[in-house]
């Protein structure tokens, strides 16, 4: 097996351009090609790959997401006999994709916004998260730009207003692959075994050539996050309540310890204050290298009183006491949220993180040594930096609609999620 990944840059356009890089990245594959329709092409990819996608990704150069390298990625999956085959159809995809023919595209975008509706509806939390990283992060802006709240109400917009905007779609989608799909604007990486390394890589060049050779410029995007405190008002009978912030804005540099303590956070004080006592499905905190840190409820029937329990977690730090067996245990659990078994397709990804975000072997054993060098005494002494960040956090709540305007006075906007 096979897995060839082609990274598009999408800094070749500029920042206003996102939602269309992501809406770009739903229509590939969906439409009619100069030599396919789209069924024949669905018919072809399903005979000779295994898997053909386009995602867009963001990576954190140097651990800091204000350092966003963001990429649209073509991931294909096929037999080492198919990749001749496949290069061909990926090739067609890209640079052959008709994009002008009005009922075809009018068909894959009312489909895809009602899916995204379906998903507003359904992933509270996940909306809740992007929304939050968004407004204290870069890569958490592009993220929900190119699959939040924002993207939603932005792909909604063109169907609703599609019959005046047919021809700016297409002109703004034809003219974003364009720039996109150049020789001079993509890393190809190959994931296989050593004797098919050699006709994988000619397969990947034959599609580097088939694009065109234009002269690249990247821009630098003005992405400007902004704290607010918002409640997103739901069909809910639950509540997603998340708080968070960026870390290295306040002076700190990443630790390993600090994997330790999010796992005492998470197993101990949120499960205990949000799910035993408080009700909800779960509760939980994640720290992580790029400087996001936030804290989350899952299916929460409080609002208030989740936001309390999260200021609760300094007194729980400040006083916070386990022998050496204790420790162990957390630090166990830590390091096996770490190092897990990994599939070739997830052992290549992991590799081209670490390429982008210039991570080393020695970085992450670091990371290994740290955690297991934990103790009580460290623990204690991070209550500062969790005082810190709480001080800052702004905090993103989907939830009832009835309940969150019961607390409006928390919130500096009210926004609905369905249009």
């Amino acid at each position: 097996m096979v897995y060839t990944r082609l990274y598009f840059d999408a800094r070749v356009l500029n920042d206003e351009m996102i939602p269309w890089v992501a809406l770009l990245s739903k229509v590939l594959s969906g439409l009619n090609t100069d030599t396919y329709t789209y069924g024949e092409l669905d018919n072809q990819l399903n005979l000779h790959t295994g898997d053909f996608r386009v995602t867009v990704n963001g990576y954190a150069r140097d651990s800091r997401n204000d350092n966003l390298l963001p990429k649209l990625v073509v991931r294909t999956k096929c037999m080492s006999s198919k990749l001749d085959k496949t290069a061909e159809l990926v090739a067609e995809i890209l640079n052959h994709s008709i994009y002008n023919d009005k009922e075809r595209l009018k068909t894959l975008l009312t489909r895809h916004q009602s899916r995204l509706e379906a998903y507003v509806e359904r992933n509270g939390y996940q909306i809740a998260r992007t929304r939050l990283q968004s407004y204290y992060s870069h890569a958490g802006l592009f993220d929900e730009l190119s699959g939040g709240l924002d993207y939603y109400e932005f792909v909604t917009r063109l169907v609703k207003s599609y019959d005046d905007q047919f021809e700016t779609i297409v002109q703004n989608l034809e003219s974003t692959a364009e720039m996109l799909f150049n020789q001079n604007n993509v890393v190809v990486t190959l994931t296989c075994g050593q004797d098919d390394f050699e006709k994988g890589s000619q397969a990947a060049e034959n599609v580097v050539q088939s694009f065109n050779n234009l002269p690249v410029q990247l821009h630098k995007w003005a992405l400007e996050p902004k704290p607010v405190n918002e409640g997103l008002l739901a069909a809910s009978k639950v509540q997603y309540v998340l708080q968070g912030y960026d870390y290295k804005k306040l002076g700190y540099d990443w630790d390993g310890k600090m994997l330790v303590l999010g796992q005492i956070l998470s197993r101990d004080w949120l499960t205990n204050q949000l799910r035993v006592i408080g009700g909800a499905y779960g509760g939980f905190g994640v720290i992580q290298r790029d400087g996001s840190i936030y804290f989350a409820s899952y299916r929460d029937p409080n609002l208030e009183k989740t936001l309390d329990n999260y200021q609760g977690m300094v007194n729980y730090l400040e006083s916070f006491k386990a022998d050496e067996e204790a420790m162990t245990r957390y630090i166990i659990g830590t390091i096996a949220r770490m190092d897990r078994p990994l599939t070739p397709s997830q052992k290549g990804d992991v590799a081209v993180r670490w390429y982008f975000e210039n991570l080393t072997p020695e970085d992450k054993q670091q990371e290994r040594n740290a955690v297991l060098s934990t103790t009580a005494q460290d623990i204690r002494d991070m209550s500062a930096f969790i005082k810190d960040v709480l001080s800052q956090s702004p905090y993103c709540v989907y939830g009832n609609e009835d309940k969150l305007k019961a607390s409006e006075q928390l919130f500096d906007e009210l926004k609905t999620t369905t249009q």
